[in-house]
């Protein structure tokens, strides 16, 4: 894939004490089914890019693949006990932006990631951007995922605050000239979002 290069159009902010809380994590999620997708790639596409555009203090958290550990998500009530599970939800309940990226299966997002969204605990995204990206073989079905997908995240506390990151699979052979449009129009609303789902520190008592 071709490189592209560009100046970022997000100017830098300011923090106080009684700012955002540093850094700010870009985590990204992937629900496909097999092991080292296209749909894989694509995402962390998105998170160098949507981080490289961003700026300091924004940084690249790791990418989270289902798949390496879908027999764990799929246990019921034992399936926090795996390690490499807990670590996948750890990040996410964490993390200030959120890309998840899934394959468009039969007209939606795949089972695969909604079995992990169902391990989260209600409003586990809660204070998190999340930036849906999808990726269809036929351009009728190229939005019925990010259809599907935006209300369980509303419902897990997530903002959804820009259009999902759509894709055909014939995009992916110049992915990066396709996503920088993307980045630069939606980049500053995502800071400003981050900033201001921080948490507001507590006011200091008089003496």
């Amino acid at each position: 894939m071709p490189s592209v290069a560009f100046e970022s159009q997000v100017a830098p902010q300011a923090v106080s004490q009684d700012g955002p809380v540093w850094p700010q994590s870009v985590v990204t999620v992937v629900g496909n089914p097999r092991a080292g997708s296209r749909t894989a790639a694509a995402a962390a596409s998105v998170a160098e890019l949507l981080a490289s555009e961003l700026g300091a203090p924004y940084r690249i958290d790791e990418l989270i693949d289902l798949v390496t550990f879908a027999p764990a998500i799929f246990e019921g009530d034992r399936a926090k006990e795996h390690p490499a599970l807990e670590n996948a939800i750890d990040l996410v309940s964490s993390a200030s932006v959120i890309v998840i990226a899934t394959p468009v299966y039969k007209g939606s997002y795949t089972g695969l990631l909604k079995s992990f969204l169902d391990v989260l605990r209600p409003g586990a995204l809660a204070g998190a951007v999340v930036v849906p990206v999808t990726v269809s073989a036929a351009p009728s079905h190229k939005l019925l995922a990010d259809h599907h997908l935006r209300p369980v995240l509303a419902e897990l506390g997530a903002s959804v605050p820009v259009p999902g990151v759509i894709l055909e699979e014939r995009d992916l052979e110049d992915l990066q000239v396709v996503l920088s449009a993307w980045i630069r129009a939606n980049a500053g609303i995502i800071q400003a979002t981050t900033i201001a789902l921080q948490p507001v520190a507590e006011p200091t008592p008089a003496r």
